[in-house]
């Protein structure tokens, strides 16, 4: 069968040309997930974005602080995380650094 002259060239186009229709589907599947993903996203300038980054810049600022406290006792880092966290709350009520509620008593 190989012994043909033309196998091989015949071989190598089929494989190619099959090759080429397989690149033009992956190509046309890739746009169309690319537009369903744009139509899916919201807008980076969406409420819902901006409320995401004030928790992001919120969170990052409660573990500055929280890395202070820490600094200020290296032995608080030695509790267990449910005291920590509890001696974190006192710590931040003692620095004026905790939101007071409508419903809480001052």
């Amino acid at each position: 069968m190989t012994d043909q002259p033309w196998f091989l060239p015949a071989a190598f186009g089929a494989v190619l040309s099959l090759q080429l229709v397989l690149l033009v589907i992956l190509l046309r599947l890739s746009s169309r997930v690319s537009g369903l993903s744009r139509q899916i996203a919201p807008p980076a300038s969406s409420p819902a974005a901006q409320e995401l980054a004030e928790r992001k810049e919120a969170t990052g600022e409660q573990k500055k602080l929280f890395a202070e406290f820490i600094a200020e006792d290296p032995s608080r880092s030695d509790l267990p995380k449910k005291e920590q966290f509890a001696e974190f709350r006192k710590w931040r009520d003692r620095k004026g650094l905790n939101w007071k509620g409508s419903g809480d008593a001052v």
